[in-house]
């Protein structure tokens, strides 16, 4: 009988028996590995085991000593709990929010790169100073830089441009020097760029009209130079503009008009010169236009009066010529009108009295003509009206008496004649300041009505022949007088006097009466 063949060995089962006994004896390992992995969890989250943690109290022992102590709770406890840091659910280190608590030191000590996960930094209001570590672009996740009201100096780091991720770039009032690096453009995400307050030179980049998302623009008071890019058109998001109190030259270009969401325009204390872009007129959503201090020529355009929304208009000290646009009528939001210190010509239009909102009026040196304007009478909320020192003529409106807000009245240096109407010295009140020139209106007055009720009274005589004299008026008259019972000051100032400058011939009256209330000194111009 043929013998059976060899059953071949079954390599599978035993394969099985083999994992089998193997989990058996591994299973006490594993437990006891698991259980030493949780008693070590929290270990990882001691300051030994986190270099984040690590970093932050290098950071602390490198700041000054008397501010180390504000910093009180960095210590060995779990750095998720410390004073102004914030983790994710993983304990990783997202905020450093330690504003306006008064640290002083530098950033030199901080150690950027063992901080990958921070997505905000605010150090804002402190005495930070020094430069700003190129390091800092290693914060790849960061989304809100604030280190403003510091004293950092120094330029800003070019590797500022590799965070990305940054929304909001606050830098303002410290020390920085150097340019805005070109490298800001990679800032994509940016929404508010403030680098305001420093000693920042240059020009503003073309690189800057790349930031696209950007809704607040802020670089006033610093040393900047140059035209305003033509590439700010393109920042269509812009709700603030604010460049003023630098050296910028060049006009304003046309672009700006293509910025329809701005509110708030401020190219004031510059060099600017042209005219005023008529494309401004589409930007019917400003609350604030300062154009002024400048050197900006032409006429003001009539496209002025589509901005409906301004409160405040102020164009003064420019070398603005032509008339006062009719359209100006339509700002019927204005509380203040500031157009002194330019060329204007014609009349004040009428326009000007649908301007009921209007607290203050100043239209003073200028080359203004005409009568002023009856319509004035609508604006009783003023209480400052400065036309001083242009060529208005005819006589003083009865209707100025009506503006019984009015608290400061500037006449003087302008060809008016008559006298002065006695609805002014009626609601003259002890807080108007009287500037009127020429001896007619002297002449046509009692003055010591005037003085008793005016609190305060300021003659301007513009003829230097009549410094000796004011026509109607006994400068000794006046300092015996029995009617001032309420008169707080009296000045009577010449030409004469501004020119020489004798203080010798100030006098002071100490006490006029010893029935007054409180101790009242008269101060006069004597002429010798």
């Amino acid at each position: 009988m043929a013998s059976q063949p060899k059953r071949a060995p079954n390599f599978q089962a035993l394969h099985s028996i083999i994992i089998f006994v193997f989990v058996i004896i591994l299973i006490p390992f594993l437990s006891s590995s698991d259980s030493a992995v949780a008693r070590a969890s929290p270990a990882t989250n001691t300051v030994a085991k986190q270099s984040e943690a690590v970093a932050l109290l290098k950071w602390k022992a490198s700041l000054d000593n008397q501010t180390q102590s504000l910093l009180s709770s960095w210590n060995e406890t779990s750095h998720c709990t410390w004073v102004g840091i914030g983790c994710n659910d993983a304990s990783k280190v997202t905020n450093l929010t330690l504003d306006s608590i008064g640290l002083r030191g530098t950033l030199s000590g901080l150690n950027f790169s063992s901080l990958p996960h921070l997505v905000k930094l605010d150090l804002s209001n402190n005495l930070i100073y020094g430069t700003i570590p190129s390091q800092i672009g290693s914060l790849s996740r960061l989304a809100s830089l604030n280190m403003s009201v510091n004293h950092l100096s120094g330029t800003i780091p070019t590797d500022i441009g590799m965070l990305r991720s940054l929304v909001e770039l606050d830098l303002s009032t410290n020390k920085l020097t150097g340019s805005i690096p070109a490298s800001i453009e990679n800032l994509r995400n940016l929404t508010t760029l403030y680098l305001y307050e420093n000693s920042l030179s240059g020009s503003i980049p073309q690189e800057v009209g790349l930031l696209r998302s950007l809704t607040a623009l802020a670089l006033y008071r610093n040393n900047f130079m140059g035209s305003i890019p033509a590439s700010i058109g393109n920042l269509t998001n812009l709700t603030m503009l604010i460049l003023y109190e630098n050296s910028l030259s060049g006009s304003i270009p046309q672009e700006v008009g293509l910025l329809s969401s701005l509110i708030d325009l401020a190219l004031s204390t510059n060099n600017l010169t042209g005219s005023i872009p008529t494309s401004i007129g589409n930007l019917t959503n400003l609350t604030t236009l300062y154009l002024h201090e400048n050197s900006l020529s032409g006429s003001i355009p009539q496209e002025v009066g589509l901005l409906r929304s301004l409160p405040a208009l102020a164009l003064y000290t420019n070398n603005l010529t032509g008339s006062i646009p009719t359209s100006i009528g339509n700002l019927t939001n204005l509380t203040t009108l500031y157009l002194h210190e330019n060329s204007l010509s014609g009349s004040i239009p009428q326009e000007v009295g649908l301007l009921r909102s209007l607290t203050a009026l100043a239209l003073y040196t200028n080359n203004l003509t005409g009568s002023i304007p009856t319509s004035i009478r609508n604006l009783t909320n003023l209480t400052t009206l400065y036309l001083y020192e242009n060529s208005l003529s005819g006589s003083i409106p009865q209707e100025v008496g009506l503006l019984r807000s009015l608290t400061a009245l500037a006449l003087y240096t302008n060809n008016l004649t008559g006298s002065i109407p006695a609805s002014i010295v009626e609601m003259c009140n002890g807080w108007v300041v009287w500037l009127l020139a020429g001896a007619s209106y002297i002449s046509g007055i009692d003055w010591f009505v005037v003085v008793s009720v005016c609190g305060s009274v300021s003659l301007f005589n513009s003829s230097v022949r009549r410094a000796k004299r004011f026509v109607g008026l006994s400068i000794e008259a006046v300092i015996d007088g029995a009617n001032l019972r309420i008169c707080l000051k009296l000045h009577l100032i010449s030409d004469r006097r501004l020119k020489v400058g004798n203080a010798l011939h100030l006098k002071v009256c100490v006490s006029l009466s010893h029935r007054l209330p409180t101790p009242v000194k008269l101060i006069f111009w004597r002429p010798k």
